[in-house]
């Protein structure tokens, strides 16, 4: 049976793919999950239009996070978690605190949420400057700087 498929499946094949696969899996895995649909003349037309226009939708996509990169490329974030009187930090800054103050900088832009992943290999738990990777979409990168400081300005 050839089927189009709805969405990237790993081991099968990335959305709007057509492929030739078993009755059995395409009725009781695929439709069910609306993973796939059948393949068929009209569909197909269909299909090669829609896959045109999300081609189209993600380079402007990449372009826009180029863009992105470029304007955050060594761009501050200050954060400022309850400190010790010794310095120490009781509190640390996560992934989450870093995309929430980045997703606040850009809330001009229409960029979804999903696109903008940060890369910590553990939370910031340090007084200081630190260098942090940010990956846009799945080809652009930058890096900004989180910065924990001791006492709000």
């Amino acid at each position: 049976m050839k089927v189009i498929l709805l969405q990237d499946i790993k081991g099968l094949g990335k959305k709007f793919d057509v492929k030739q696969i078993k009755d059995g899996y395409a009725r009781n895995f695929l439709f069910p999950k609306k993973l796939a649909k059948i393949a068929f003349g009209e569909e197909v037309k269909k299909l090669e239009s829609q896959k045109a226009a999300s081609e189209k939708q993600r380079e402007e996509m990449e372009i826009l996070l180029d863009e992105l990169a470029k304007k955050l490329s060594g761009k501050e974030f200050h954060f400022y978690p309850e400190v010790g009187k010794k310095g120490e930090v009781y509190d640390s800054v996560k992934k989450e605190n870093i995309k929430q103050a980045l997703l606040r900088s850009i809330s001009d832009l229409k960029i979804p949420e999903d696109e903008i992943e940060i890369i910590l290999e553990r939370p910031l738990r340090s007084l200081g400057e630190h260098e942090v990777k940010v990956k846009l979409g799945q080809k652009t990168g930058t890096t900004i700087k989180a910065i924990i400081n001791k006492t709000a300005i």
